[in-house]
């Protein structure tokens, strides 16, 4: 993925749930997953989504109907224009100024086509203003009157006439200088393209389980290699073989590795350049084997234990069956409503509701049982006991007596 281009916050569209993702654009796809696991949409209920932030890009705060936006195409937009320079970036705002000056709004669809047709338009960097234009082609051949003319002439010319006349005759429109600090004249040469259809409503899981980037670094020139390889585990061993020569070593211990994406999303940076490799390719072989019911709870796991290491990750997967992950429980009130509802025949838990601090009071509940509180849900040991965290776990004393001499 690139630069990061749009913030959002998204969540079931009834909110009658207080569960939601944050998540930044582009993502990749099992970070879109995860999103949506974090959310936990009930069946039949649409997506709510915000966008929080458009850094570089406000000029599409009108143009990007939020609540009907659709996910996978926001994500492939935000990815095409992280791919852009910044030229490019000039070029598809006043491709966007363009388009507003003919319509009120523009849809997701049509932002992916201007997107496509950066390439479509001349961008002359740094000019502004009439005046600015109109010195420019003046300067640069593009008005043949004033071929031969004087220096002390010339600067008696109407910059700001000529301007408006090239911008009004070529339907040209400025880019003011923006949080990059460079703006620009943006006039379209040819016809636009088309960005390829998306037909998909929700992200599709990949085939691998955790993508990598591999780099090679030599002291020793020329080195027939290549110093830059993608690899994605689980992986046959010719494949982990080829991915090593390629890099032009024997073997994985000077190959550093770069988590690009992975089945649990908090796990890519303690992937990265994780050591040995035969830890990673592990890993790899254990999320795949893991089903789409556990993931979630997996997930919960990581976050409620603090999990920052590669060898304690494989070691709670095998814990994983004395756990239980609650999706429905998105709050302490959720866990309190439940428990009402639990002990208290239905006529009397709807009566009481109205009546009770059901965030105190599931609060209360969470804290006598030893809950935590998840952006998957609810999570609880099947034993009862407190969940403890990696440190916890590591820094139990140990027992022992005095020894008499």
């Amino acid at each position: 993925m690139g630069d990061e281009i749009f913030s959002v916050y998204l969540t079931p569209a009834d909110y009658s749930k207080l569960a939601y993702a944050k998540l930044d654009l582009p993502a990749s796809p099992w970070k879109l997953l995860d999103a949506l696991d974090k959310v936990r949409l009930p069946e039949g209920d649409s997506l709510y989504l915000e966008i929080t932030d458009y850094r570089d890009f406000e000029v599409l705060r009108s143009s990007l109907v939020c609540s009907a936006t659709n996910l996978l195409e926001l994500n492939d937009l935000a990815e095409r224009l992280s791919r852009l320079n910044e030229v490019q970036r000039i070029a598809f705002e006043g491709l966007v100024r363009v388009d507003f000056q003919k319509q009120e709004s523009i849809t997701l669809k049509r932002l992916r086509d201007l997107a496509e047709s950066v390439d479509c338009c001349h961008v002359v960097e740094s000019v502004v203003s009439d005046g600015q234009l109109g010195r420019f082609y003046a300067e640069n051949g593009f008005v043949p009157e004033v071929e031969g003319m004087s220096d002390a002439a010339f600067e008696l010319l109407d910059f700001e006439k000529v301007g408006k006349m090239a911008r009004m005759g070529e339907c040209g429109v400025y880019v003011p200088s923006g949080i990059s600090g460079l703006g620009g004249y943006v006039v379209q040469h040819s016809d636009l393209k088309s960005a390829p259809e998306i037909t998909l409503n929700q992200p599709v899981e990949p085939a691998y389980t955790i993508h990598l980037r591999l780099t090679a670094h030599h002291d020793n020139l020329p080195f027939a290699g290549t110093d830059v390889v993608d690899l994605k585990l689980p992986a046959e061993d010719n494949a982990l073989e080829m991915a090593v020569r390629c890099l032009g070593y024997v073997d994985w211990g000077a190959v550093e590795c770069t988590c690009l994406d992975c089945k649990v999303p908090q796990l890519a940076e303690h992937i990265t350049n994780a050591v040995p490799f035969e830890t990673i390719e592990r890993l790899g072989d254990v999320l795949a084997q893991m089903s789409a019911a556990a993931l979630p709870a997996y997930k919960a796991l990581m976050t409620a234990t603090h999990c920052q290491n590669i060898v304690d990750a494989l070691d709670l997967a095998e814990q994983l069956d004395e756990y239980i992950l609650s999706p429905s429980i998105a709050s302490p009130e959720d866990a309190a409503a439940e428990e009402l509802a639990f002990i208290l025949p239905e006529k009397a838990a709807k009566m009481i509701r109205p009546h009770i601090n059901l965030h105190t009071y599931g609060q209360a509940l969470l804290a006598s049982r030893s809950n935590i509180q998840t952006e998957y849900g609810l999570l609880e040991r099947r034993d009862g006991q407190s969940i403890q965290t990696i440190g916890q776990q590591k820094q139990e004393p140990q027992l022992g007596g005095m020894e008499l001499g």
